[in-house]
């Protein structure tokens, strides 16, 4: 049965964190081409911390600022040694040997209990794993078991291993000590176009200081529509934090449907929902053409009312502008308009009269006035009797 180093180790790790406990690793990559010497590069990782970094040009240790520890080894020379082992490789498995990785490192219980570890890959599969206490090579692919014999023939090379994660790796343990870090979480969710234009990549991007974050989920109604649905992390990054990132394939022409991500922190849940936008701001997500008659028929709506509203009050002020104050009569002409409508017998003559003296917007109640004194006067005028009674006076 083949053993993912890999993933056990990375487990292990994981565990022991959330234990209490204390891990460091070592992360050696060396990479080479016919004719040229080896690269290589180093990251020391202190509980999923970076807080170093070695390379070929210097062989220098580069700490990093959350290190806060003063006796951290100056240089990485053992290391870059070990990864000359490229050169002999190849000849064993028949084939050129392009980019070799290196794991080792060891872990340290609560209880004191150390455990370690020494996993190689060679062009990114797992080739060979050491074994810290019985000093023997363990062969992780058919290729490497003239590796494994020949390696197992090494006895310096092996107590060497074995003295450094056995012994030097947890006293170093003993002596890292690191920075506070405040506790942030930032989540951020986006989308990118595909090939396929009815399709998006929907991507959650955690970064996190909080060693208690460990999973981000797909949340919202069109989550259960969602394909591909992958969660790479929690890894570490160059600043202390980890990262997580959740992918998914959504599609855009359901646009009624609602995306978002959550993660979990060891006081509280943040959760995000997606906007349509990607990551430099663009807009993906397409309206319907019921939407688009919907807001469209509003925008019309209330361009007409807009209009109708401007034209009434336009018209309302030219009106006033036009209109002017009832005429001013003098009273003298008044009087004698007044008397001319009193010889005056067609009713529609005396109305043009008393219009002009008094204004086609004239007072009501005097005209409803004027108008019942001359229905007395024209009722003395034509009555019988006022006139018998005029004639036998004389």
């Amino acid at each position: 049965m083949q053993i993912n180093w890999n993933l056990l180790t990375t487990c292990l790790l994981l565990s022991a964190v959330e234990c209490g406990s204390h891990s460091l690793e070592f992360l050696s990559t060396g990479h080479v081409q016919p004719g040229s010497q080896p690269l290589f590069d180093q990251l020391t990782v202190f509980d999923r911390v970076p807080i170093s970094y070695c390379d070929t040009l210097t062989k220098r240790e580069q700490v990093k600022p959350i290190l806060a520890s003063k006796n951290f080894p100056k240089h990485c020379y053992d290391a870059s040694y070990d990864i000359s082992y490229l050169h002999k490789i190849p000849p064993f498995i028949n084939s050129t040997a392009y980019v070799v990785q290196r794991r080792r490192g060891c872990i340290q219980s609560a209880d004191g209990m150390v455990s370690g570890f020494e996993v190689w890959a060679m062009n990114g599969k797992d080739f060979i794993s050491f074994d810290p206490g019985t000093k023997r090579w363990m062969s992780q692919c058919p290729s490497a078991i003239t590796v494994q014999h020949q390696w197992n023939k090494e006895k310096n090379m092996n107590f060497a291993f074995s003295h450094f994660i056995k012994e030097e790796c947890p006293e170093m343990i003993q002596t890292i000590q690191l920075r506070s870090i405040p506790q942030k979480t930032e989540l951020h969710i986006f989308a990118k176009s595909t090939e396929n234009k009815d399709k998006v990549l929907l991507r959650c991007h955690v970064t996190s200081t909080d060693r208690s974050l460990s999973s981000v989920h797909l949340i919202g109604d069109g989550a259960s529509r969602a394909s591909s649905i992958t969660v790479m992390g929690p890894v570490p990054s160059g600043d202390g934090s980890v990262i997580l990132r959740l992918t998914a394939r959504i599609s855009q022409s359901q646009n009624t449907n609602t995306y978002g991500c959550t993660v979990q922190t060891g006081d509280h849940n943040i959760t995000v929902f997606w906007d349509g936008s990607t990551l430099d701001g663009r807009y993906l997500l397409h309206l319907s053409s019921a939407h688009w008659k919907v807001i469209l028929g509003f925008c019309c709506t209330v361009f007409a009312i807009t209009i109708l509203s401007c034209a009434t009050i336009f018209l309302l002020k030219c009106v006033k502008k036009k209109s002017s104050p009832p005429l001013q009569v003098d009273p003298q002409l008044m009087e004698q308009f007044s008397r001319m409508m009193g010889s005056v017998a067609s009713p529609d003559l005396q109305s043009v009269l008393f219009s002009f003296t008094r204004g086609t917007e004239g007072n009501r109640e005097f005209q409803e006035q004027w108008e019942v004194s001359i229905r007395l006067r024209d009722q003395n005028y034509y009555d019988p009797e006022y006139f018998g009674h005029q004639v036998g006076a004389c």
